[in-house]
């Protein structure tokens, strides 16, 4: 499946926020609203006709492009080096789900049943949650690389957070195989980076 260097960016935006939001959970106890459920939302789409439709729109994707324009400006403090650092084991993390047929499958088995859950509920209702994070317990966590969150013991020992990181890093993992079916590769984030920073404050000023 090909796509634009738009859809690339949207895609990478998608990474971004969710492992943004992880991060914040992670160091605070709680997020923004908004981006933990277009990133859960996203996990949850099918047959989405374009890539900003799978987010709900490219509005929704605001602080992950806003985060995303650092990083590729190399505009980067900790907060961001960490941010990157998931962003990265996210997509090898991606390459090796993609070697693993049964394993992917069980995934999209997983996901359905969540989608069936939160018809019944909502998209981040605490049982779909559960549902999510014991998806990605199962599955992704058992593949290397491991994912490594690092945070405040008081909030990454809560078990509704620890639902709530699982669950945004399987949305992250869905970002990174739509951003790998889009065209995204590892060497375009050496070698494209002023590339999609262009597009990336493109889109942003565009929704401003």
């Amino acid at each position: 499946m090909s796509g634009t260097i738009t859809d690339r960016v949207l895609a990478m935006a998608g990474i971004v926020q969710a492992c943004r939001c992880v991060q914040q959970i992670a160091r605070n106890g709680m997020t923004d609203a908004d981006a933990l459920t277009a990133s859960i939302n996203s996990l949850l789409v099918i047959d989405a006709d374009t890539t900003e439709a799978v987010y709900g729109g490219r509005a929704k994707l605001l602080p992950g492009l806003r985060l995303a324009a650092k990083l590729f400006d190399i505009q980067q403090d900790t907060e961001s080096v960490e941010v990157m650092r998931y962003c990265i084991t996210v997509i090898q993390l991606e390459r090796n789900l993609m070697k693993n047929p049964a394993m992917l499958a069980e995934v999209g088995n997983g996901i359905e049943n969540a989608r069936s859950q939160a018809e019944h509920f909502s998209t981040t209702h605490t049982n779909v949650l559960a549902n999510l994070a014991g998806l990605y317990s199962d599955t992704l966590s058992t593949l290397n690389p491991r994912i490594m969150v690092n945070g405040d013991q008081v909030h990454i020992g809560n078990s509704e957070n620890v639902n709530r990181i699982r669950s945004l890093l399987l949305a992250a993992i869905r970002s990174a195989v739509l951003w790998r079916q889009k065209g995204g590769t590892r060497l375009q984030l050496i070698f494209s980076r002023k590339r999609y920073l262009k597009e990336i404050n493109k889109i942003i000023l565009d929704l401003n």
